[in-house]
């Protein structure tokens, strides 16, 4: 039996209504990549742990220019490195002595990035890079915000991962994207307290001295 027009209005009416209702959820799902920038790095930093990534070397295995290492280094989620050459590619950040991390924090945006959104990066860790190893996986889905390799959570190494050299590797990208974007990477260890010792200077009397006698 045809339908009344009453009946096509009525589903007229809900197509509408669910069509405003998928546009809302899309806005919903936005989310300002700055502020989650900003409030993943204080949640992490409320842990106790600080950026070790300024003591460290950092090279790429290629690079566009303008969105290499100086720009993944920007303290912000609107600069990112760039790829470009052929996969898999890596960043890798060497350190002149060894040093205990908590975890490797990497900030990814599916809405800014897509095909060049990382799916799959593999965390290696060595002396050297004559003897890299696996030591974790992230497999990603689309995306926003802060993505954390946490090297505490491993079973028997509470203390963290002590190492020379870590090698961030991106397998893969969404989309089958050939070349890929990290817009930061952090790399954290836990906060330690070394308090200078005056028995050779002398003690100090200058309060600008005494209120930097230690060094977090």
């Amino acid at each position: 039996m045809p339908e009344s027009w009453q009946d096509l209005q009525d589903n007229s009416n809900d197509i509408d209504n669910s069509e405003i209702q998928d546009e809302d959820e899309e806005v919903n799902e936005y989310k300002d990549p700055v502020e989650e920038y900003t409030e993943g790095s204080r949640q992490i930093e409320a842990l106790g742990l600080m950026d070790i990534g300024p003591m460290g070397s950092w090279s790429v295995s290629s690079f566009k220019q303008g969105c290499g290492v100086k720009e993944l280094r920007e303290d912000t989620p609107l600069s990112f490195w760039q790829s470009d050459g052929p996969q898999p590619h890596h960043l890798d950040i060497h350190f002149s002595k060894r040093v205990i991390v908590s975890r490797v924090s990497i900030f990814t945006d599916y809405s800014l990035d897509e095909s060049y959104t990382p799916s799959k990066i593999l965390v290696l860790s060595g002396t050297g890079f004559h003897d890299l190893v696996e030591v974790m996986t992230l497999e990603l889905d689309r995306p926003s915000g802060w993505n954390h390799a946490v090297f505490t959570e491993i079973q028997g190494n509470k203390e963290g991962l002590k190492t020379f050299l870590i090698r961030i590797l991106v397998v893969s990208n969404h989309q089958h994207g050939k070349d890929t974007h990290l817009r930061s990477v952090k790399v954290y260890s836990p906060q330690t307290t070394h308090t200078f010792d005056t028995s050779v200077l002398g003690p100090f009397t200058s309060r600008v001295l005494l209120s930097e006698s230690t060094i977090r």
